[in-house]
């Protein structure tokens, strides 16, 4: 009885054994095809972190970055993507040597773990101002994601092996690609807003795409017809009455249907180029736009345009002649800027004689009076600076169709940034403009509380994000200031990185990363 015993232990122990091995090839076998999990709350694993918010909660990174706060610093590839963070890791993308990289670096040592290369292809035509590794990653708990323009979407586990990759046609725009995907259960979303028309057809070939995050198989597809090139990337909005996908194109504000991507809502009046991000806050979402050239306020003052213009009166008779356009000339969007800046005026070709045109129908669509010249007081009756106007709006849940005189709760029109995107927190939203001007706002009401100097000069391309009460901005020639949040305004602390920077930041539960245009900073707090 003794060995029968034996022997029917040895044979339950040898099935059990194959119950395990079956189970375990099973989950071999359906792991790359299980969801994307989702992040725990706060967790920075998209552009601008948690729902594209930019506030950290629990974050306490340095309140006072500076050399003594320096974790780490690392070279990184060129690109404009911001960092996102998996618990241990940092993902980035870039261009280099001709080829769409994507990396990890480890957060404690700033060690770069791994990095792989798209599949070659042809790079989409992007303004100078621009990277074809601009989009930023959207990562979980096991998998990472990275979208480039001139590729697709390619998906990786953690330790960079590949699970999926999907090419999907570039979008033409005047500036190339820049919208990051987010997530959604089990979908991943992108907006692919472009110029180029549907086949033998005056409507846009715009769409969002949204994909499943087992395969990249397409859950579902929406055209936006109406929609020209934007930059922004969306956001998911929650409310009292459910949750939609809200995005900001030229032109207006939309909200879809999550499940089938049905458009239910729109606002009108925003400016054809739109880049800053939405946020929700109590209920509310909001948006912004400057008008074209980067003007904060309804009615800029035309005199910097044409002080722009007149330096390149070579003959000193105070006007403009079509001979006198040479060099560097160029309509100029953001006279603010260097001449030389990729930003200051409008794109023109390389070839000299595409030029030539160029500037020819610029010269005559000014000289409205055809006396061969540009007079400071007809430029200055016939400047446009583009079609909409600049503002922040507030927008209430529950409306259908256009609801731009329904539901929109307040409109600012000043004090509107071009590229960073407002932030909420508090109550308030804040909002970055060029020139390092703070605009604190009450979320309620729409009122200006505060407009204030930083006391940096420069361009703002990256936005604010929020951790210990505190805010966080990053001028493009380098300086990193931290502000106060409330009623009050005030500067804590600033330091000049010594090194541009163009993208958002981003946070965990201690350290303030920074990508500047060579490098990837890490603050860290000591405690």
């Amino acid at each position: 009885m003794g060995t029968l015993d034996n022997l029917n232990k040895e044979r339950g122990g040898r099935i059990e054994g194959m119950r395990f091995l079956l189970i375990i090839v099973a989950l071999l076998v359906i792991w790359p095809h299980l969801p994307l999990q989702s992040e725990p709350a706060g967790s920075w694993n998209q552009f601008r972190g948690p729902n594209g918010s930019g506030v950290a909660l629990d974050s306490r990174p340095p309140l006072k970055p500076g050399t003594d706060s320096v974790a780490w610093k690392i070279p990184v590839p060129p690109g404009l993507s911001a960092p996102v963070l998996s618990e241990n890791r940092i993902f980035l993308t870039g261009f280099e040597d001709g080829r769409l990289v994507t990396l990890a670096i480890d957060k404690a040592s700033g060690k770069k773990l791994w990095q792989q290369q798209a599949p070659k292809v042809p790079i989409e035509k992007l303004h100078e101002a621009n990277s074809p590794a601009s989009p930023s990653a959207l990562v979980d708990r096991d998998r990472v994601v990275v979208y480039f323009g001139a590729y697709g979407m390619i998906c990786y586990y953690h330790d960079g092996k590949e699970i999926w990759k999907k090419t999907i046609s570039s979008p033409r725009s005047l500036y190339g690609s820049s919208t990051s995907p987010i997530s959604h259960g089990d979908t991943l979303i992108l907006v692919l807003d472009d110029d180029n028309n549907l086949h033998k057809s005056l409507l846009s070939r715009s769409r969002i795409l949204a994909l499943k995050k087992t395969n990249g198989e397409v859950a579902w597809e929406t055209p936006r017809p109406f929609q020209r090139s934007g930059w922004s990337t969306p956001i998911i909005w929650k409310h009292e009455g459910g949750e939609e996908l809200v995005i900001l194109g030229n032109g207006r504000l939309c909200g879809y249907d999550l499940q089938s991507g049905e458009e239910k809502w729109h606002v009108t009046g925003f400016s054809r180029e739109t880049i800053s991000m939405p946020v929700a806050g109590d209920g509310v979402v909001h948006a912004s736009a400057s008008k074209r050239g980067g003007a904060p306020d309804a009615h800029p003052d035309p005199q910097p345009f044409w002080d722009a213009v007149i330096r390149f009166d070579t003959n000193g008779d105070k006007k403009l002649q079509r001979r006198e356009m040479t060099g560097h000339f160029t309509f100029p969007f953001r006279p603010e800027l260097p001449l030389a800046h990729s930003g200051y005026g409008m794109p023109l070709p390389k070839d000299p004689k595409q030029r030539g045109k160029r500037l020819d129908g610029m010269f005559h669509w000014m000289d409205k009076d055809k006396d061969g010249s540009w007079t400071e007081k007809e430029f200055i009756s016939n400047i446009s600076i583009g079609h909409g106007k600049p503002m922040l709006v507030a927008v209430r849940p529950g409306g259908r169709g256009n609801i731009t005189g329904s539901h929109v709760a307040w409109e600012l029109n000043k004090a509107i940034p071009e590229i960073p995107s407002p932030i909420f927190h508090g109550k308030r939203i804040y909002m970055v403009c060029n020139g390092g001007v703070l605009a604190g706002v009450d979320a309620g009401t729409g009122k200006l509380i505060y407009r204030n100097r930083l006391g940096g000069l420069g361009q703002y391309s990256a936005s604010p994000v929020i951790a210990n009460n505190h805010l966080y901005l990053c001028s493009e020639p380098g300086l990193v200031t931290v502000a106060k949040t409330g009623d009050t305004f005030g500067v804590v602390h600033q330091h000049d990185l010594s090194e541009p920077i163009f993208t958002t930041p981003a946070l965990d539960k201690n350290t303030l990363y920074i990508r500047g245009k060579e490098h990837l900073w890490a603050f860290r707090s000591k405690d």
